[in-house]
C-alpha cells in the first residue's frame, strides 16, 4: 500500500488540486478522489450505493457544486460493489469478497490521506452514502465516532433480518436459517442504535419500490427510544423514490444538518 513518489510531490506542491490516487484493495485498484474546497471548513467522505459510480454523485446531483461553494472537501472512494462490512466470513461468495471492507476504507485510504496532509484532520469530517452506502455511512460513524462528526444516510438498509431473502445478505452472511447470529450481529445497525455517539441524518422516500422505507423508520424509532439524548434528524417525503431525484432533493437539507454540528 503506498502513493508513487511522484503523486506525492505533485499533491504536496499542489495541495489545493483536485486529486485522484489508487490504492489496492487485494486485485482491485481503488481510485480514491479528493474535491477540494477554495475554502476547506470540512471534509465529507461520499459513499456510493451497490454498484454505483462513486462520483455520479457529481454528474447527477448538486451535491459537489453545492458542498464546495459551502466549504467541503469531498472524498470518493470507488467501492464498486462493496457492502461495508468490517470483514467477510467462511459462508461469504467469493465475488463478495472482491471488494473492500469498512475496516479498509479506514484504515487503508482514509487514515492515510489524513497521515499524508492530503486532507485537513483539525476540520471536522463527516460521512454520506446513499442506498448501501448509506449503511456505510451509518456503521463508519457509529463504530468511528472520533473520526465522523455526524452522517448522513439517504435510502439505506440497516436491519439485514428485515429481508431475509435478500440475495445480496445472502451472499455476504450466508442463509439466515443457518447463519441467524450473523444477521443480528456487529452488521446490525439498529440493534446497535445505543453506541450512536454522532448526529445521525436519515432520509428515506416512502414510494421506495428497492429499500424498504421500514429500514429508516425502525432505525429511527429505536434510536429516539434507546438513544434518547443523540441528535437526530428525519426526513420521510410521501413521494420519494429511490433514485437521485430524491437524493438530490435531501442536498441542502443534508448540508444544513452538517454545518449545524458543532
Amino acid at each position: 500500500m503506498f502513493f508513487t513518489s511522484l503523486l506525492i510531490s505533485s499533491l504536496l506542491a499542489f495541495p489545493s488540486r483536485d486529486t485522484i490516487i489508487h490504492k489496492k484493495y487485494k486485485e482491485l485498484q481503488v481510485p480514491v478522489t479528493i474535491q477540494y474546497a477554495s475554502n476547506a471548513n470540512y471534509n465529507l467522505l461520499v459513499l456510493p450505493g451497490y454498484g454505483y459510480s462513486d462520483i455520479e454523485w457529481c454528474a447527477k446531483t448538486s451535491l459537489c457544486e453545492k458542498a464546495k461553494k459551502l466549504g467541503f472537501n469531498l472524498i470518493f472512494i470507488e467501492v464498486q460493489k462493496s457492502l461495508y462490512l468490517k470483514q467477510y466470513y467462511l459462508q461469504t461468495a467469493a465475488f463478495v469478497k472482491k471488494y473492500p471492507t469498512r475496516t479498509w476504507i479506514v484504515d487503508t485510504a482514509l487514515n492515510e490521506l489524513f497521515a499524508k496532509k492530503l486532507l485537513n484532520k483539525k476540520i471536522k469530517t463527516f460521512v454520506l452514502g446513499l442506498s448501501t452506502g448509506a449503511r456505510g455511512a451509518a456503521i463508519l460513524m457509529l463504530e468511528n465516532p472520533t473520526i465522523f462528526a455526524a452522517a448522513a444516510c439517504l435510502s439505506g438498509d440497516y436491519d439485514p433480518s428485515l429481508q431475509k431473502n435478500d440475495p445480496l445478505m445472502i451472499n455476504v452472511l450466508g442463509s439466515y436459517a443457518n447463519n441467524a447470529q450473523y444477521w443480528h450481529g456487529d452488521n446490525n445497525i439498529t440493534l446497535r442504535a445505543k453506541e450512536f455517539k454522532n448526529p445521525l441524518f436519515i432520509a428515506h422516500g416512502m414510494q421506495d419500490k428497492i429499500v424498504p422505507v421500514e429500514h429508516s423508520i425502525q432505525l429511527k424509532d429505536k434510536l429516539l427510544k434507546e438513544n434518547p439524548q443523540l441528535r437526530v434528524q428525519y426526513d420521510f417525503p410521501t413521494n420519494g423514490q429511490h433514485n437521485y431525484a430524491f437524493w438530490n432533493a435531501e442536498i441542502d437539507k443534508l448540508l444544513a444538518f452538517f454545518m449545524s454540528i458543532n
